[in-house]
């Protein structure tokens, strides 16, 4: 959600000064007094939790009061800036000089997209520092400019059905005054300023109730379910993922990829895995899914590899999950694979909902 305008109240955070700058707040976000000033950050709504002593950002989905410019349920949108070397309001630190490669991120840069802790919406801030650095003690107040970054709200999936988790994003970049290890951290005794920012998106709240939002709120079939919750939020966030509109993609798990869309590409259709479709999977076989290639490539386990091989037969477990690698997302829920599951028993459909104990109704 977009954090507020207009917001100038003096707080202490953790580790640094928080003062008025403009619409927002200028956050020091921790490290010594000394160094605090290298790298800060302004948000919009300012930092609001906790209420004592702010540490970060904590609102709900579609609250109004914390200004929320994304209208799809489910995703809290923050606008953060991060300024290099501010010159005001932190007393003790000064501006000061850094190399090109002093900086980072951890978990950001195109190498890194199939990371699990992987933030594609810090990559702005990534490369907004790639064209500041190198700075020297006169280079102040460079500012990145609000960046938005969309929050979605993990789902528990129960007997009880679906429900919104709390979501935490932590933004954690360090500045260093030398280059960075192949590690990617700071050589020792060397100074630096190593921030953390947390953005928390909380569950939605009818105003009238006081009740939670259910995320069965607007979904209208076990399909769209199953799009909404799992396809959008864990299978299609990166073009190097399944939400490419190129024709030469194996598959789109959008709900549109041009002329295709997520129900096209699976649905009797032929995998392009030839150990697949050899030995006669389709990526989704109705009411059969040890027949439906989508079903084991989330379940995982001995019918993805090849016996005595040690390689994947019909490729890796998805999410992307590459051990050869060192990089996987983590392995879809009981209760998300349960959905999929019986959702294929029921015949796969469009429309209508089926028969399970993580479905909405």
């Amino acid at each position: 959600m977009r954090m507020g305008l207009g917001l100038s109240v003096g707080l202490m955070l953790a580790g640094g000064l928080v003062v008025s700058r403009g619409s927002a707040q200028v956050v020091g976000g921790g490290g010594p007094a000394s160094t605090d000033c290298w790298i800060t950050f302004d948000s919009q709504p300012a930092p609001n939790y906790p209420t004592l002593r702010p540490t970060g950002v904590r609102c709900a989905d579609n609250d109004a009061t914390c200004g929320d410019a994304n209208a799809a349920l489910g995703y809290c949108q923050f606008a953060v800036q991060m300024t290099f070397n501010s010159s005001t309001g932190f007393p003790g630190c000064s501006p000061a000089g850094f190399p090109s490669d002093g900086f980072i991120i951890p978990y950001s840069g195109p190498s890194n997209d199939d990371h699990p802790k992987y933030i594609a919406d810090f990559e702005p801030l990534v490369q907004f520092a790639s064209d500041q650095l190198l700075l020297t003690p006169t280079d102040i107040d460079r500012m990145s400019g609000f960046k938005n970054v969309v929050i979605p709200l993990d789902i528990r999936f129960s007997s009880s059905g679906p429900s919104f988790k709390t979501t935490t994003v932590t933004l954690q970049p360090t500045l260093c005054q030398a280059a960075l290890l192949t590690s990617g951290k700071c050589p020792p005794g060397v100074p630096k300023d190593a921030d953390k920012v947390k953005l928390t998106c909380t569950a939605p709240v009818d105003a009238m109730s006081g009740q939670k939002i259910s995320p069965c709120s607007g979904i209208a079939s076990t399909f769209q379910q199953i799009q909404e919750h799992i396809f959008d939020r864990k299978c299609t966030t990166m073009a190097t993922c399944h939400g490419s509109t190129d024709s030469l993609h194996d598959l789109c798990l959008k709900p549109t990829c041009g002329a295709r869309s997520a129900y096209s590409d699976l649905v009797n259709a032929t995998p392009h895995s030839f150990a697949a479709a050899t030995d006669g999977l389709k990526r989704v076989d109705p009411t059969n899914p040890e027949n439906s290639l989508l079903f084991h490539k989330i379940k995982g386990g001995t019918r993805l590899n090849s016996p005595g091989e040690g390689i994947g037969a019909y490729g890796l477990r998805m999410p992307y999950n590459n051990p050869a690698a060192g990089r996987g997302r983590p392995r879809l829920t009981a209760g998300e694979i349960r959905l999929i599951n019986d959702w294929i028993l029921a015949g796969a459909p469009q429309t209508g909902f089926v028969a399970s104990s993580g479905a909405c109704q």
